[in-house]
């Protein structure tokens, strides 16, 4: 059993250095790595058994990292809205289309 909790866990630790990799670029994450962050969801797969104690430590440190990852991500979903809704609030310049858009501006 705790091989097999061992492996859910490099999973879980691989899925949030995943999202928080996103978090350090200068854009935000992919939805990819934002559908990683759904950690309320999580289900464990049948027959992994109890949390060996031994893994306990290392299971709350996961948890712990996995809320501060989870604010982080809300926190760029209300920034990114806000961010939308000054963009819609801007009429468009009627006649000409634009021609390019300065992305590294």
């Amino acid at each position: 059993m705790a091989d097999m909790w061992d492996t859910v866990l490099d999973r879980l630790e691989a899925d949030l250095a995943a999202v928080e990799r996103g978090l350090g670029e200068h854009h935000p994450p992919s939805e990819s790595a934002v559908m990683a962050a759904q950690l309320g969801t999580w289900v464990p797969p049948r027959g992994l058994g109890p949390l060996p104690a031994h893994l306990l430590g290392r299971a709350r440190a996961l948890a712990a990292a996995q809320a501060r990852v989870a604010e982080r991500v809300d926190a760029v979903r209300i920034t990114t809205g806000q961010h939308l809704a000054a963009l819609r609030a801007v009429p468009p310049l009627p006649g000409q289309p634009a021609i390019f858009v300065d992305v590294e501006g």
